[in-house]
C-alpha cells in the first residue's frame, strides 16, 4: 500500500481520564477474536447480500506518457467530477475524471520559500481546487498546475485531513512544544483540541484518518476515521471511541478492558487502511505476517467480511478481482489496479507497463 503502517493496539485508562466528554449510547462493545487458533474465514462472495454491496463497475484507463508515468508506489488521493488525483512520491498528477487523459502535474519539491522538502500529509480540496501539503513546519497550498498560493497556518498545523465540515489536524501550541489533535472548521478556526503529544508521535495517513500515539513506551494509539475515533487491542478489533459534531463520546465499559494491554510479539496489529461509508467500515490490517481485509457494521460492531485475499469487486459483467479499497467518495468505492494485477486475472498483458486502471463501483448499502 501507499503509506507506512503503524502498530496500534490498546489505549489505557490514561485515554479515558485524559479526555473529557459525554458517555456514548453503546453499553456493550462487540469484539471479534483474530487469535491464530481461530480459523479464518473468507466471505461467501456468491451470496446475494455481498453482491448487493458492489454495483455498476466502471473502469478508466489512465493515460500513459513520459510526463505522467506513475511508479509502483502511486496512490489514489482523490476523485472529483473533474479530476482523478494521484500522488506519487513528491508529485501530484491530475487526470480527466471522464476519460483518464493526462491534464497536469504538480511537483514543487525543493528548499525555496514556495517549495516543500518533506511531506507529512497531503489533501486535495475539491471545492477550492487546491492541494494542501503539510510539511514539518508549515502547510502550503498549490493549484493543480503547481502555482503557489499561500502557506497557512504558519508553524501550527500538520498531519491533517479534510472532512465534511472542516479539518482534523495535529496542532502545535505556540507556548509549548507538545502537540494536540484539533478540529478546525472550514475557515480554520479551532473548535476543539485534545490529547497532548510529542512532536514525533503523530502520524498522518492519506486514507482519511489520523493516528495519534498516546504513550510511546506502550505504543498506545487510536485512529480517527472521518468523524469517528476507533481503537484496537491485542487479538481483538473493536470500535472504541466516537467523535460526533465536535463532542467526544465514549462507551462506558472500556476502563478495565483496555488498561495495561501492550503491543508485543507476533500479535502486533498494524493498521493499513480504514475507510468509512454510512454504517460500513472497510478496515485493512497486518497481523501475524499476513494482511487481512475486514468489513464492519459500525452500529452493531458485527464483522461482515474477513478475508486475506482482498475485497471481491466486479471488474465488469464477467470478471471479479480481489483488491483493497483505496478511496470512498459519494457512496462510490475506488481502487487503482496495476497492469500486473490485471494480468493475474487475464485482463491485461503481462508485458504491459502502462499506467494503472481506476476501478469505480457503486456501494449499494
Amino acid at each position: 500500500m501507499r503509506h507506512s503502517c503503524i502498530s496500534f493496539l490498546s489505549i489505557s485508562l490514561f485515554l479515558l481520564t485524559a479526555c473529557s466528554g459525554e458517555k456514548g449510547s453503546h453499553e456493550q462493545i462487540s469484539t471479534v477474536s483474530i487469535d491464530k487458533g481461530v480459523e479464518h474465514f473468507d466471505a461467501d462472495y456468491t451470496s446475494a447480500q455481498y453482491q448487493s454491496l458492489f454495483k455498476n463497475p466502471k473502469t478508466i484507463r489512465l493515460e500513459t506518457n513520459d510526463k505522467c508515468l506513475l511508479s509502483a508506489n502511486a496512490y489514489l488521493l482523490n476523485v472529483t467530477p473533474k479530476y482523478i488525483v494521484i500522488g506519487d512520491k513528491t508529485s501530484f498528477y491530475f487526470f480527466n475524471a471522464e476519460n483518464g487523459s493526462f491534464l497536469s502535474v504538480m511537483d514543487r519539491k525543493g528548499n525555496g520559500p514556495e517549495e516543500y522538502a518533506d511531506i507529512f500529509s497531503r489533501f486535495f480540496d475539491e471545492e477550492k481546487e487546491l492541494i494542501y501539503v503539510a510539511t514539518p513546519n508549515k502547510t502550503k497550498l498549490y493549484k493543480p498546475d503547481g502555482t503557489f498560493v499561500s502557506e497557512y497556518p504558519k508553524d501550527s498545523i500538520s498531519n491533517f485531513i479534510g472532512v465534511s465540515n472542516g479539518y482534523w489536524g495535529t496542532y502545535k501550541r505556540e507556548y509549548q512544544k507538545s502537540h494536540l489533535v484539533a478540529f478546525f472548521d472550514k475557515d480554520w478556526n479551532m473548535k476543539q483540541s485534545f490529547f497532548p503529544f510529542d512532536a514525533e508521535s503523530v502520524t498522518g495517513f492519506s486514507g482519511g484518518y489520523i493516528v495519534p500515539r498516546f504513550r510511546a513506551r506502550n505504543d498506545q494509539v487510536c485512529i480517527v476515521i472521518n468523524d469517528t475515533l476507533y481503537a484496537s487491542r491485542k487479538e481483538k478489533l473493536i470500535p472504541a471511541v466516537a467523535i460526533n459534531q465536535g463532542k467526544l463520546k465514549m462507551p462506558t465499559d472500556l476502563n478495565g478492558d483496555l488498561e495495561g494491554m501492550l503491543t508485543e510479539g507476533k500479535y502486533c496489529i498494524k493498521a493499513e487502511n480504514a475507510l468509512l461509508v454510512n454504517d460500513l467500515l472497510f478496515y485493512d490490517f497486518f497481523w501475524n505476517e499476513s494482511r487481512h481485509y475486514t468489513l464492519w457494521d459500525t452500529n452493531s460492531g458485527e464483522l461482515l467480511t474477513h478475508s486475506e485475499k482482498g475485497y471481491a469487486m466486479p471488474y465488469n459483467e464477467k470478471a471479479i478481482v480481489n483488491t483493497p479499497v483505496s478511496l470512498i467518495r459519494n457512496n462510490k468505492a475506488y481502487t487503482l489496479l496495476s497492469a500486473d494485477k490485471l494480468a493475474q486475472y487475464g485482463l491485461a498483458n503481462e508485458a504491459d507497463d502502462s499506467n494503472p486502471t481506476l476501478l469505480c463501483v457503486d456501494l449499494g448499502n
